[in-house]
Parts: structure tokens; sequence; C-alpha cells
């Protein structure tokens, strides 16, 4: 199962994510810029058990709740991926110099890198999230792919209606984001994405945005 938070800063969307056929209704929470309160209540309304707290990226609307939320939520794992510590720890690249005032956000408790999974669940009723790294909007942007499910939460790596992240923030780059769309949109078209912003969509009404980055 799977809902959105579409109240985060700077119109982010943050998500719940849980199996309902696993004991406890495990879950994750993916991305930290929406009120915690909002998040807790829901996940405690449907009986969810948030077992991860999973940063798509180091921006402000992404993070700025996470101390917040490690509180709320104490047994729950803090994950990112081990290219966001220089995010995290700059004002200036996690633009809340820019957006709010100048914060450092907490750093992970444990680090995500390409081909990792965030499982929920065990055995056969097990949901498996893999970890697609996907640099350009920052150096360590991640995706989570759901294979069976046919899911990937995209961040602010892609967007839906021909978006994708800005890459003029300190550490982002162009040719690095070509190459990370090119990636996602050689996937399977049936796919449906979860942006960190806007509406949904699927992998591949979204295939025309790769045209843009044609001179990488």
């Amino acid at each position: 199962m799977l809902h959105r938070f579409s109240n985060g800063l700077l119109g982010a969307n943050a998500y719940l994510v849980w199996n309902e056929h696993a004991d406890g209704n495990p879950g994750f929470v993916l991305d930290l810029g929406v009120p915690p309160q909002t998040v807790k209540q829901y996940a405690d309304e449907k009986g969810v058990t948030v077992k991860y707290l999973i940063l798509s990226h180091g921006h402000y609307d992404h993070a700025h709740y996470a101390a917040q939320y490690r509180a709320m939520f104490p047994a729950a794992e803090y994950l990112c991926h081990a290219a966001e510590d220089k995010i995290l720890c700059d004002p200036e690249a996690n633009v809340s110099a820019m957006c709010y005032a100048e914060v450092v956000y907490p750093l992970p408790d444990r680090t995500l890198a390409d081909g990792d999974t965030v499982t929920l669940g065990e055995g056969e009723t097990a949901d498996v999230w893999t970890v697609i790294h996907t640099p350009g909007h920052t150096p360590g942007c991640i995706c989570l792919w759901n294979k069976t499910q046919k899911k990937m939460l995209t961040g602010d790596t892609l967007f839906a209606d021909g978006g994708f992240g800005r890459y003029d923030f300190k550490y982002g780059d162009a040719a690095i984001l070509g190459k990370s769309l090119a990636r996602l949109l050689a996937m399977d078209a049936e796919i449906l994405i979860y942006p960190g912003h806007g509406l949904s969509s699927t992998i591949g009404e979204e295939r025309p945005t790769l045209s843009y980055f044609g001179r990488y």
C-alpha cells in the first residue's frame, strides 16, 4: 500500500508505504518535508509500524523535519545515500539557506547504495524495494523500485508531465542527470512513478523527457 502526502514544504510530496500482508503492517516514510504529525496520525489509523525513514535526497523540502521524525519514530532506521552527507551538512547545498534559514540536517543511521533493498515483511509476503542511484539533481539522489508491483518512487529525479529535478543547485550536474534519466526511462514502460513533487505518471509517458538531454 502507498499513500501520498502533498502538503510538504515547497509543495513536496512524502509517501507512507507499507505491507498490509505482513505482521504488524511494516512500512517506511520516504522524504521528510511533511509535518510528521500528519504522517503519524495516518500511520496510526492504518496500524502501520514505521520501520524506516528514508530520504530520496537531502534538500530542504525533503529533509527539513528529519530530526522531528526521528524523535516521533524512535525505533525507525533513518536512511539515505552516502553521497548526501555533504548535502545534509551544507546549508547552501541543501538550499535551506535560500529557502528558510541555514540548517544542518542529521546524518543517516545507515547509508544506501545502488542495488540495496528495503524489505517490508518476510518470506513470500515480503515487499522488496530496490534502491536505484540516480545522481544529477544531487549526488546521492535515489529512487525506490518495486519490481513486483511495478511502482517506483522517483524523488526529484523524474516528475510527471516532462519534468525533472533542477541541476543548477550546488553539486547538481546536467550531464549526470541525463544519464540517470536515461537509465530510468529505459525500464518497463508500465512502471507507475510517484515523484517528489506533483502527480503520478508512468515511465512510458515520461520517455520524451529525455529528448531535453540529447546534447549530452
